[in-house]
């Protein structure tokens, strides 16, 4: 008996469909996608599991018509391919600027973090939480772009334009040199990727990521983008100004930092540094 190909299958049914070979093309590109995560579970995914797949590529800073894509592409497959009801009824999670489900507590985050085993992806997921990166902006992050000696990140687009600036903790730092100093490629970025990738996949980021998640023994459904939403909300809770955390976040809409500040319930002025100790750290 031949083995259920999910790809062929889609191939098959976009044909008798009759869809044009663009759709076509974008349909079998999403679902190679997804099937390539999910693998043989592909057809017992939920509408719960396809939402939060959906979620990181929003994550991920994929476009908004990227996702609407993935969207058609999931609803074409389940329904005429895999023959099931539509798991994504409604719009799904294409309008929404900042899936934020929820978030991670400190000491959760901290598990997470001693749970990965490779100092790269530790580094790299470090770096998520520390300066509140997106998942593609660490994995395209380039070396010259990290400044030891200033405290600061300065974030670019995959093609090299600057972003914006954000911190750089103190312990990422220290964890930086160590990991350069075991280093022995000149690659440009930080986070190189093997064969012919430049850097390293942000699903090989996710994949890590959803690794350490297990072995820390975190029974919530959750992904990636909370560690950078855990960024934003300890940052409010700490007492930092939320124009700031707008600014280090990169968020354009004032009004996107509301649910952050909804969530930070714990805040606490006695967390707030006063500026005599800078002056004698």
């Amino acid at each position: 008996m031949t083995a259920f190909d999910p790809v062929e299958e889609t191939r098959r049914h976009l044909r008798q469909a009759g869809r044009s070979p663009k759709t076509a093309n974008s349909y079998l590109s999403h679902i190679r996608r997804l099937a390539g995560r999910f693998g043989e579970k592909v057809t017992n995914l939920s509408g719960d599991d396809l939402r939060r797949y959906l979620e990181e590529l929003v994550e991920e800073n994929k476009s908004l018509s990227y996702i609407n894509q993935a969207q058609s592409a999931i609803r074409f497959f389940f329904t005429k391919v895999a023959n099931k009801p539509n798991p994504l009824p409604g719009p799904g999670v294409a309008t929404k600027k900042v899936p934020l489900h929820g978030i991670f507590t400190r000491e959760e985050i901290k598990a997470i973090l001693s749970h990965v085993q490779d100092l790269k992806y530790r580094l790299a997921l470090m770096l998520v939480y520390s300066s509140g990166l997106r998942v593609g902006e660490t994995a395209f992050l380039r070396r010259k772009n990290v400044d030891t000696e200033k405290m600061v990140i300065h974030v670019n687009d995959r093609s090299g334009k600057q972003i914006r600036d954000t911190i750089l903790s103190r312990t990422a730092a220290g964890m930086i040199r160590d990991y350069l100093n075991l280093r022995s490629d000149d690659s440009t970025y930080l986070f190189p990727g093997r064969g012919r990738s430049s850097y390293v996949s942000a699903r090989t980021i996710q994949r890590a990521f959803t690794e350490a998640l297990v072995a820390s023994g975190i029974d919530r459904h959750s992904t990636l983008g909370w560690l950078r939403h855990s960024f934003a909300v300890h940052l409010l809770e700490d007492g930092v100004d939320r124009k700031m955390v707008q600014q280090l976040l990169g968020i354009a809409t004032p009004s996107m930092i509301t649910p952050y500040m909804k969530l930070a319930r714990n805040r606490d002025p006695l967390r707030v540094q006063s500026p005599l100790d800078r002056f004698f750290p």
